[in-house]
């Protein structure tokens, strides 16, 4: 990966992100200030008013008294209405710190003596450029050149220590202009003319260090110090020619860093700080990109540890010493850029060493884990304590992969990114949150890209779990603090929790290759089975509704590794691993619904789902079976059917052990498997019995016996159901219930004709068998007698009349079917036994009286 790519998009993302910060506080700025002269000027208005109206109100007749007492109320509430319009709001939320670097570079030039600081920065480009023009074109003798600039330096700083009192900071100015004028003086020296030895001109620069250092911290100047460093800073720039020892480049860098040191020992000057913390490490980092090769290792990687002991050491004083609320208030800028910039480098600079970046890792999670035993206590530096044990978990946790010769810099990314959201929540820095989302956001993009193309090794996915964990601590620590977000910022909470189940899908699957097409479920089960450990120890909530989603993914998951399609052909759900993965499907989907069960809103939708998905998987596997065993069309149709008789009937009878949750499986569960037998039932009409060996005997054989035993426990179930469903409903489902019964007996009647008689088992040609026709006719009218004998017993007219029209459509079917072969011996028994039964019916079992009669 590149990281140094990376490190330049971070950078100018962060400047991007400072523009944009300058220009909010200017708009905030210019709105306080107008609010702020209206407010003084309504109420110097009201104020010069009320004397004058009172003098008038006195000057009025006694007889007015009521009208004066209700106008004082008048004025008084209005007065009240007044304040409390124009009273400043309350701050519910600590409003966060500007920007120091970026309010100081748009005060420098917006504020004081706007000219002299412009002109100091004009001239000091113009001597600069006058060094190296000089240097270049011997037009007077080198010592008098530098000499001149010298003098002309300290001549600066003289007047400005004179001038230091006055109004717009222009002694400060004038001195901070002579310092970095030294400082060029003396490089330049030093670099161009060999003029000064190394050790002499080392020995001036800290001399001049000293000076600058000295007049900040005695005229309590911020503009002097930020004059000086950033002109020393910009010497070696303004100066280069594209050669030089980096030796001296970097121990020139050291004596301004110690300037700096000095100066955030008395005071806390962040500005200060981040100045030159990003003139030190942008520089070194072009530096180290263009130039650094193995060979340098020595002579820079003293350079590295000097600058990263110094800034880290300014980062604790800054904590320390600083004057500002809250007290404990931590500089993330330095405590988490410093190692988010310093580690690659380091990693850069030992990477040709065995195991080099797993000994700094190290290093530095010891580092950072002494610092917190040092702070921890102490109240001030109670926060910036818990911000290196971040980092030193960060560190260590790093360590392990490049132990192994992983790239995993996206990974570190990830975990500093978490780590910064964790303080700009603590401190309601809003900038730094968004900068930590887009630095989580960029390391998960770019991690996976840096492994995908040769597969994922061990070491590998240990890089994923450090981008998976740090997405899920962002999703926690944006949810715990959701009340601090604003509203689009809610929508990165459930993205962190779709890209952590989209990292873990993407790696763990590859280290469970062993499980075949079962892995994808084996990783599942372990992810939910981790966030089930993880809500019962810190109590996320959100978390534990979202696991509502595991079983309509295990349930895809499970149908898409075994091949099932909708032609439903011969599937084996238990294949290889296929029993252990739906034994742990069923058993954490259960266990969730008894962790959950007050937490979740589909609870009972869940429960329900839970009992379809394990018919479908029984029924599935059940039919698998009985293809095997090549057994006959009725039994292959059975199989589809056994196994929702089997658990509708289980529902039915055992109520007791579905707990709270009864009338869910009763009603809509088995309102499902119901509608899904009906189905079934329809189907198998179509269906002949075929056992092999054995011969047909009606209702005796399994495809009568299922069809019938499908019919009875619905029946069974509608009867239950009268207590709770209305009349109409029950009236309804009975109805259906016997048009199916009818067609049953029909249908059973057709197969025994088609055994007995050697009748092809087709519509089309029973329809056509007179045996057929008579036998229907029979049937149909026994049914209709017994309906209405049935409806004379419990008092049931509706019955009766259903019977009745069974009759009218035997009648019909004799004059319009068998008339038309009345010459036949069947047709004409047909007809006798019919009028008969007729006849009897209509004495014995008259039509009932309605409710009205």
């Amino acid at each position: 990966m590149n990281t140094e790519a990376l490190f330049f998009i971070i950078l100018a993302f962060w400047i991007f992100v400072l523009q944009s910060k300058i220009k909010h506080l200017e708009k905030l700025v210019y709105g306080l200030t107008s609010h702020k002269d209206k407010e003084q000027t309504k109420v110097s208005t009201v104020v010069a008013t009320e004397p004058m109206s009172s003098v008038e109100e006195v000057e009025k007749p006694v007889m007015h008294e009521t009208v004066e007492v209700q106008d004082v109320v008048e004025e008084v509430s209005k007065v009240e209405t007044f304040k409390q319009e124009h009273r400043e709001p309350r701050v519910t939320q600590p409003v966060a710190e500007p920007s120091v670097v970026t309010t100081w570079l748009t005060n420098y030039f917006t504020g004081g003596n706007l000219l002299v600081r412009i002109g100091g920065v004009v001239l000091f480009f113009g001597l600069a450029f006058l060094v190296k023009y000089a240097a270049e074109h011997s037009i007077i003798s080198m010592e008098m050149r530098l000499w001149a600039i010298a003098l002309v330096a300290i001549g600066l700083m003289v007047i400005g220590w004179r001038l230091r009192d006055r109004e717009g900071a222009y002694g400060q100015v004038l001195q901070g202009l002579g310092v970095a004028m030294l400082y060029l003086v003396i490089y330049g020296a030093s670099k161009f003319y060999g003029l000064l030895a190394l050790e002499s001109a080392f020995a001036l620069m800290l001399l001049v260090v000293i000076i600058g250092s000295l007049l900040a911290v005695i005229e309590d100047a911020l503009p002097l110090a930020l004059f000086a460093s950033a002109g020393g800073f910009l010497v070696p720039i303004l100066t280069s020619s594209g050669d030089g020892s980096h030796v001296m480049l970097f121990s020139y860098y050291v004596f301004l860093n110690l300037g700096i040191f000095i100066v955030a020992w008395y005071r806390s000057w962040r500005v200060l700080n981040v100045l030159g913390f990003v003139f030190t490490f942008v520089i070194a980092t072009v530096w180290g990109v263009l130039r650094y090769h193995s060979e340098m290792f020595e002579s820079t990687e003293p350079f590295l540890l000097i600058f990263f002991a110094m800034y880290l050491v300014i980062s604790i004083l800054f904590t320390i010493k600083h004057p500002y609320e809250p007290k404990n208030l931590v500089d993330g800028t330095l405590v988490f850029g410093l190692p988010v910039v310093a580690f690659p480098l380091q990693v850069s600079l030992v990477h040709a060493f065995e195991y080099g970046e797993a000994i700094s890792a190290v290093v530095l999670g010891v580092l950072y884990a002494g610092l917190y035993t040092l702070l921890k206590n102490k109240e001030r530096t109670g926060l910036l304590a818990q911000s290196f044990l971040a980092l030193s978990v960060v560190f260590f946790t790093i360590a392990v992969p490049y132990i192994f010769d992983a790239d995993v810099s996206a990974a570190l990314w990830s975990l500093e990114s978490a780590a910064i959201i964790w303080v700009s929540l603590k401190q309601n820095k809003v900038i730094a949150r968004y900068f930590g989302i887009f630095l989580l956001l960029l390391s998960v993009v770019v991690y996976p890209e840096s492994v995908s193309y040769r597969g994922i090794t061990l070491v590998e996915y240990l890089g994923f779990l450090i981008v998976i964990t740090s997405t899920m601590i962002a999703a926690w620590l944006l949810d715990t603090h959701r009340e601090m977000l604003h509203r689009f910022t809610h929508y990165f909470i459930y993205l962190f929790l779709l890209l952590s189940l989209m990292l873990w899908f993407m790696a763990t699957p590859s280290q469970l290759e062993y499980f075949g097409n079962d892995s994808y479920l084996f990783s599942l089960i372990a992810a939910v089975l981790i966030c089930i450990a993880v809500v019962q120890v810190i109590k996320w909530k959100l978390l534990a509704v979202n696991l509502q989603g595991f079983l309509p993914l295990g349930a895809f998951l499970f149908y898409a590794s075994k091949n099932v399609s909708f032609y439903l052909n011969a599937v084996h759900p238990f294949m290889e691993y296929g029993l252990l993965v739906f034994v742990g499907l069923i058993g954490v989907q259960y266990l969730l619904l008894y962790l959950y069960d007050k937490l979740w809103n589909y609870a009972k939708a869940l429960h329900v789902l839970t009992l379809w998905f394990m018919v479908s998987v029984f029924t599935f596997e059940v039919h698998f079976h009985m293809a095997l065993a090549q057994v006959g069309q009725s039994m292959m149709l059975i199989s589809w059917g056994i196994v929702a008789l089997l658990f509708s009937i289980a529902i039915l009878v055992f109520p007791k052990y579905l707990g709270k949750y009864r009338q869910s499986y009763q009603n809509i569960g088995l309102v499902g498997l119901f509608v899904f037998l009906a189905l079934w039932e329809l189907r198998a009409f179509k269906v002949p019995s075929d056992f092999r060996g054995i011969g047909y005997f009606p209702l005796l054989n399994p495809i009568d016996f299922m069809q019938l035993s499908v019919l009875g426990t619905m029946i069974y179930w509608v009867r239950k159901q009268s207590e709770t469903w209305a009349k109409s409903s029950i009236l309804q489902m009975y109805s259906v219930i016997t048009v199916l019964g009818w067609v049953l007996l029909t249908v059973i009647f057709a197969r025994y004709v088609h055994a007995s008689q050697g009748i092809a088992y087709i519509s089309n040609v029973l329809w056509q068998s007179s045996y057929f026709q008579t036998g229907i006719s029979i049937l149909w009218s026994v049914v209709a007698i017994v309906a209405m004998v049935f409806s004379k017993v419990y008092k049931q007219r509706t019955l009766w009349l259903g019977g009745f029209g069974l009759l009218i459509l035997v009648v019909l079917k004799l004059f319009f079917v068998e008339l038309a072969n009345s010459g036949t011996i069947e047709r004409i028994i047909s007809f006798i036994v019919v009028g008969t039964l007729l006849l009897i019916i209509g004495y014995f079992v008259p039509m009932p009286p309605s409710k009205k009669s």
